[in-house]
């Protein structure tokens, strides 16, 4: 054999091996240490109960307040929206005071966003970390607002869409709910644990584009590609909150969803 076919030989091997490898390292991501998540719709705040859900309570750094800011009409700008599910957004407003100097932000896996309206919709729940940078106290009073919007999936199934109500033009079109919600608790339940974990270091899940609740509604209305990981999700996640839990075959269902395409 001379010296090129040497070359393309190893090539080929190399090539060979590091597409084994690559497999077995994404067939190793896929498994997990369970094969079942049992149903929490008895807790409070899951499922049809109006109770508050429990876990730890969610508190800004010193410095930062969350203000309301209802008339603040909804940039759908994609760096305007985080998280890793988008059943509905839920907007926040942070106000700083003179004691912050500027940094960073974090909204656990988990967090609770608890229905604040007086209608019976759906709490909401973030499903994976997100961290925002939020600038320092100006000395023009501090009156300036960072405003953002967290990606969400819904907790009670039998409970209204929180983005029932949108007409006006800046929200009619997105899944958006505008002073509705305000982050409560984050979950500490080992059964919505086992859930989150499955979703962790998924970072093509993170959210680039909208889609207008209302068109899914339409009898004649087709799914688009994109969405279909968000949906699964959801889908799975009202399983553990509203129904008998997930078995062996749900788990493996929501993996294959939510692997990148």
């Amino acid at each position: 054999m001379n010296q090129t076919s040497l070359i393309i030989a190893s090539w080929l091997i190399i090539a060979v091996l590091s597409g084994c490898s690559k497999k077995d390292t994404t067939a190793e991501g896929q498994k997990l240490s369970f094969d079942r998540i049992e149903s929490v719709k008895h807790l409070p705040g899951f499922g049809d109960s109006d109770g508050l859900p429990e876990g730890t309570p969610f508190k800004l750094p010193d410095g930062l307040k969350l203000v309301s800011r209802k008339a603040l009409p909804f940039d759908p700008a994609p760096s305007k929206v985080h998280g890793i599910a988008n059943t509905f957004y839920v907007d926040i407003n942070i106000v700083s005071d003179s004691t912050w100097g500027g940094g960073e932000v974090t909204f656990p896996k988990g967090l609770v966003m608890l229905n604040i309206a007086p209608s019976r919709i759906q709490n909401g729940m973030l499903m994976g970390r997100v961290r925002i940078n939020v600038p320092p106290y100006r000395s023009n009073g501090g009156r300036d607002t960072t405003t953002l919007y967290l990606g969400v999936a819904c907790m009670n199934s039998s409970k209204g869409m929180p983005w029932a109500d949108n007409f006006g033009p800046d929200d009619r079109e997105f899944p958006i709910a505008k002073g509705l919600h305000k982050p409560y608790i984050v979950i500490t339940n080992d059964e919505v644990l086992k859930f989150l974990s499955i979703l962790e270091n998924k970072p093509h899940l993170a959210l680039t584009r909208h889609y207008n609740p209302w068109e899914r509604m339409r009898e004649d209305y087709k799914e688009p590609e994109w969405l279909k990981p968000y949906s699964e999700i959801q889908d799975k996640f009202w399983k553990l909150t509203d129904g008998d839990g997930l078995n062996k075959e749900d788990l493996q269902e929501l993996l294959k969803a939510i692997q990148p395409r």
